[in-house]
């Protein structure tokens, strides 16, 4: 058995050491914000070309263009979204697509302004938080009838706790490699991940906790470290293996999915290492710290 609940002041020491790099990866370098929420220009183009998509980022990074995204939107015709852009630029670069792939045509050039931006940034941010609050109503109801001293209402908190210190690290990752690489931005997308590592790190989280509630209601005699200690040991195969086998898959989708979907998979990946690690190390173990400083305050 690894005394994983009795070195918690090492994992809360990691936990914390990368929160602070985090938020000065923030201060320093900012997030790279990209077109869905600054605003922008969107390039609809279709072309036969088998290698449009790969010829329009050449073309694009060519152009001094460095905040872009290309995504297929069907048969033969792709996405570009970008920087606004003025019409003479547009024709300017669709000029440059059209030297290397003679056979594209355009068929649509709209721009987003910064109404739509702060529109969809102000909706992602009450989505994680509703996201947040549902989750802790619905630990709080489903461990209701767990026994004293421990607390529902404890379980939800220090869950959507947890689920603070993988998002705050995930953000931080995202604006270091946004520092490095102009592909790394904050879109829609990023979005879409980070409430997908919630619901994937809130999953490991519950199971965590309710086996930690099964045994302390079969073990009432025993202290709450110890229960603790069995139940993180009894579900950290499976939270691992689970993991391992997603984050498989998304390399497998990293490696083979092409540029439009990379961000969004990479932060995926580091993300559900991060809620995994979590889920053992800080969840399960800060029950334990609440529990305990309770008790002494008495």
């Amino acid at each position: 058995m690894f005394n994983l609940i009795k070195n918690r002041k090492t994992w809360y020491i990691i936990s914390i050491v990368s929160a602070v790099i985090s938020i000065a990866a923030l201060i320093v370098f900012g997030l790279r914000i990209g077109v869905d929420y600054k605003g922008g220009s969107i390039l609809n183009i279709t072309s036969t070309s088998p290698n449009i998509t790969s010829i329009s980022e050449n073309t694009l990074k060519q152009q001094g263009i460095d905040s872009f995204q290309i995504k297929p939107t069907g048969n033969n015709s792709i996405t570009i979204r970008t920087i606004e852009l003025s019409n003479d630029q547009k024709n300017k670069l669709l000029e440059a697509i059209k030297s290397d792939a003679k056979d594209t045509q355009e068929t649509s050039f709209d721009s987003v302004g910064p109404v739509v931006g702060q529109d969809l940034t102000n909706k992602s941010i009450l989505a994680v938080f509703v996201a947040s609050l549902a989750i802790i109503l619905f630990i709080a109801y489903s461990f209701r009838k767990v026994p004293k001293p421990l607390s529902s209402w404890k379980f939800g908190v220090l869950a959507v706790l947890a689920l603070v210190h993988d998002l705050l690290i995930v953000t931080g990752f995202v604006a270091i490699l946004g520092h490095f690489f102009v592909w790394m931005e904050v879109d829609v997308m990023f979005i879409t991940a980070l409430l997908t590592i919630m619901g994937f790190s809130v999953h490991d989280t519950i199971v965590i906790y309710d086996r930690l509630r099964e045994n302390f209601i079969r073990n009432r005699h025993k202290s709450i470290e110890a229960v603790a200690e069995e139940s993180v040991n009894q579900t950290m195969a499976r939270s691992i293996n689970t993991s391992l086998v997603t984050i498989i898959v998304l390399l497998s989708l990293l490696l083979l999915g092409g540029s439009p979907i990379r961000h969004f998979v990479l932060t995926l990946m580091f993300g559900i290492f991060i809620g995994t690690y979590s889920s053992i190390f800080v969840a399960a173990p800060l029950v334990v710290s609440w529990h305990k400083n309770l008790d002494s305050s008495k």
